[in-house]
């Protein structure tokens, strides 16, 4: 009996009108938006490739003390995510590198720079076409798959003969979707085509694997929407009324929910800016340095007396040994002391952070549309995980360069209590640029995804089972009278 009903269910759809427009429209938008997208990914691989060849001709043209003082740059490059072209996500916010320099690391430039403000809000990847145009038209597939029976009165028909209601609403929700899935996954099969025959790595690890999930996904979303459309049916008994509510319920789960959840957190959990912690380390840095100044230089005094040259090599070989003494007893307090404040901004900053990235996170997945979004941005390496994985990548660099190459450089400022400051600079060791690590990002297996957005699944897995139970209530308690 069910399969008769899916047959059924699947025939009126694709016999409908609505189903070659529903098919033009998935394979324009789908096809269109992988095409545009895998060209601004092949010009941003393009521009990331010739950036680090540039930088890595500069640095091969350098020397040690060009790099550690400043006027070379050591950067740390973030190669575009493949399947950009499928989930946008943080791509073009991100910074295209960091920057290293003796007290830190800073964030380069961003690749929005060259757009126009409607490329930027208008970006359409296959994540916004289903979020934001295939999830309502799927909704109003359903809106009258039970409301527009009952108020045509065939439903009354249908039930009193010897129908199971369950299998017939079973046969509406699985036929309804087959018929809304095949005009998608034709649209999906033609742009991968499309990718396959350009020079993009579609078949390379772990591309095939996470595309997959991405579809599952995909497929997990619409079905949910799909059955949140016939949840509303089956619980009214006219058709407009039934349209009404999934435009009212389409507007509060996608725009409202996920538009307004940073907004929320920001107001319960207001924390400071990068700029604000920027600033508060640059200032943290500058008192340490003049504390030290003051403090080596009122040393230099005593030991070599005032109005002594300032030199690398000052006074008698006995006076250079205690100032050397003193002057490395103090370095390697202030070292100690600099790297535990600063590292205590920045661990206060990150508890900030993810406190109001839990309540943010927690708020949004309410909505299907937002745990989507994340989950699929995640799989795709766009997400909030590739965000975080980057910028850990880069701390761990600037961990190594502080130890394989700053380390070797001591610049020392002396703020001399007769007035006056000067300044000297050493290098105990050169270091061949060449002899460094080369920077990488390692990308998030399948598992790390899952574990970190499981609260995106279970959200997706409540808006599959929660209207479905709806629906199927609402359905055995209709009064065919």
């Amino acid at each position: 009996m069910t399969g008769t009903i899916i047959r059924k269910e699947i025939l009126e759809n694709i016999l409908s009108y609505r189903f070659p427009l529903f098919l033009i429209i998935c394979v324009l938008l789908i096809v269109s938006a992988f095409y545009v997208n895998y060209i601004d990914y092949s010009k941003r691989l393009n521009d990331y490739n010739e950036q680090k060849r540039l930088s890595a001709d500069a640095i091969a043209a350098s020397r040690m003390w060009d790099v550690t003082s400043g006027s070379v740059a050591l950067k740390a490059f973030r190669p575009p995510a493949p399947l950009s072209v499928v989930a946008y996500g943080f791509e073009r916010s991100l910074p295209l590198y960091y920057e290293f320099q003796t007290d830190g690391f800073k964030a380069g430039e961003t690749s929005v720079g060259d757009e126009s403000i409607l490329s930027i809000l208008g970006r359409i990847d296959f994540v916004f076409i289903l979020e934001m145009i295939l999830s309502l038209i799927v909704l109003l597939f359903a809106s009258d798959m039970v409301s527009g029976e009952k108020e045509m009165g065939t439903l009354r028909g249908t039930l009193s003969n010897s129908v199971p209601r369950h299998a017939l609403l079973l046969g509406k929700l699985i036929g309804g979707s087959i018929a809304v899935w095949i005009p998608l996954l034709i649209a999906i099969l033609l742009g991968m085509l499309l990718l396959d025959v350009s020079p993009y790595p579609l078949l390379t690890p772990p591309i095939p694997v996470n595309l997959l999930l991405i579809l599952g996904s995909a497929f997990v979303f619409i079905f949910s929407y799909f059955t949140i459309g016939i949840a509303v049916s089956a619980s009214t008994s006219r058709a407009r009324t039934s349209l009404i509510a999934v435009f009212l319920t389409w507007i509060v789960l996608q725009l409202i929910i996920p538009k307004l959840t940073d907004v929320i957190a920001s107001a319960v959990r207001p924390i400071r800016t990068e700029t604000v912690v920027s600033m508060q380390k640059s200032l943290l840095l500058k008192s340490l340095d003049e504390e030290r100044g003051k403090i080596l230089g009122e040393r230099y005094e005593h030991i070599f007396g005032a109005g002594a040259k300032i030199s690398t090599e000052p006074g008698t070989p006995e006076e250079r040994a205690q100032w050397d003494a003193f002057k490395k007893e103090v370095d390697e307090r202030y070292k100690v002391r600099k790297a535990r404040e600063l590292a205590g901004i920045d661990e206060k900053y990150e508890k900030e952070k993810e406190a109001q990235r839990a309540i943010a996170n927690s708020i949004s997945l309410v909505s299907p549309s937002a745990a989507f979004s994340r989950l699929v941005t995640d799989l795709a390496g766009t997400g909030e995980l590739a965000k975080l994985g980057y910028l850990d990548a880069v701390r761990r660099y600037s961990t190594t360069l502080q130890e394989q190459l700053y380390s070797h450089v001591d610049r020392t400022t002396l703020i001399l209590p007769s007035g006056g400051t000067a300044s000297m600079s050493s290098i105990d060791k050169m270091v061949d640029l060449h002899t460094l690590p080369a920077f990488t990002v390692s990308p998030q297996g399948a598992g790390e995804v899952f574990a970190a957005d499981a609260g995106s699944l279970i959200s997706l897995a409540f808006w599959l089972v929660g209207p479905f139970i709806v629906a199927f209530v609402r359905f055995l308690r209709y009064d065919v009278r």
